[in-house]
């Protein structure tokens, strides 16, 4: 039987059994507890992934030499769409164009200036879009306002004749941020 000491902050120590070891090595494991980690197991990969396609944007691949244009007539009030595009390198640059309900159209990098360390991105539900990490709500007419040091990052773009402009160098110039 293995024993495991542990000192504790006064220097005593104390030993500690490996119960589950010697459970296993016994072959007297409870089947109940290997069902129940078993089942535990499958829960948490179905609900990471219904938790990832539940916020998940998929993005619209563009390509484009020296600007990328997107027809804006599928973009209705109120909504968000998001977009690709893949650099020399082949690395994916996602962006965002969000229409509020006034019809203006705003774009932003899909990451956020403190969390695009961990590369969450944003969803959107009910006129807000969210930090996937920190989870700031943003309403599309004030999303480029930001709330404390978690702001989405915004992106030059033209908007005329119902079509977005968007040049690929300042779509290049947010690679840091992916």
């Amino acid at each position: 039987m293995k024993t495991i000491r542990k000192s504790i902050s006064d220097g005593k120590s104390i030993g500690l059994e490996r119960k589950a070891d010697r459970l296993y090595r016994s072959g007297k494991m409870p089947r109940s507890a290997l069902t129940a980690f078993a089942l535990m197991a499958v829960l948490v990969t179905i609900g990471a992934i219904l938790t990832k396609s539940r916020f998940y944007l998929p993005c619209t691949l563009l390509n484009g030499a020296v600007t990328l244009t997107i027809k804006l007539g599928d973009l209705a009030p109120g909504t968000v769409r998001a977009f690709c595009y893949r650099d020399p390198t082949g690395q994916r640059l996602q962006f965002l164009l969000a229409r509020d309900s006034n019809g203006k159209v705003q774009t932003v990098f899909d990451a956020c200036g403190q969390c695009y360390k961990f590369h969450k991105g944003y969803s959107y539900s009910g006129g807000y879009l969210i930090c996937r990490l920190c989870g700031n709500r943003y309403p599309i007419p004030q999303m480029k306002a930001g709330k404390a040091s978690c702001v989405p990052v915004p992106l030059s773009s033209k908007i005329d004749q119902g079509e977005a402009r968007i040049k690929v160098t300042d779509v290049k110039a947010g690679k840091w941020l992916f």
